[in-house]
Formats: C-alpha cells, structure tokens, sequence
C-alpha cells in the first residue's frame, strides 16, 4: 500500500510526499474523526478488508494469499464467521442444479 501526504500551506509538504511509517496510524486517527467514522485501529482495516472480501464471495484462497497467509487454514480460522451465508448460497445453487 501507498500512502501519501495531503498539500499542507506553509509546511513545504508537496502532495503525494510518502507518510513515514510510524506516522500512518496518526494520519489514519485525523481522517476518521474528520470523516466523522467510528474509531478503529489501523490494523482493524486489515480485518474489515478480509471480512469484506470473504462476505463479497472473494474465495478463500485470494482472500489468504493478499493477507500474506501461509496457508488457507489461517485466513478460515480467523474469518469463519463470515462464511456461514456462503454455506447457504452454495447448498441452494447445488439444489437448483439437481431439482433443474
């Protein structure tokens, strides 16, 4: 991911200057309360991002492999809740193939 500074007067900041690292979760802290979002920490996008995903029907395996997961197992460990709706879906597509 990239991340880049805002155009800020009199700071000699030029748009698109990369944030230093240790200043992202700051950075990210300024954009919710302004965007007026409830507070999350920066690594909660990370799991919203694969919730998501998973929810959207994204499979596992893409899912696992953009976390940088070693294996599926992980990724269905920590996200198997999202899942269950997906059971459903599959089990009601199968019956409309068998009953035609």
């Amino acid at each position: 991911m990239v991340y880049a500074k805002e155009v800020r007067p009199r700071r000699r900041v030029r748009l698109g200057t990369p944030l230093e690292v240790r200043n992202i979760a700051r950075e990210f802290d300024k954009l919710t309360k302004k965007a007026e979002c409830r507070r999350i920490k920066f690594h909660g996008l990370r799991h919203t991002a694969a919730t998501l995903a998973l929810a959207a029907g994204v499979p596992v395996k893409v899912v696992s492999h953009r976390l940088g997961h070693a294996k599926t197992a992980i990724t269905l460990d920590l996200y198997a809740h999202v899942l269950p709706s997906q059971g459903k879906d599959a089990a009601a597509a199968l019956g409309s193939i068998l009953h035609g």
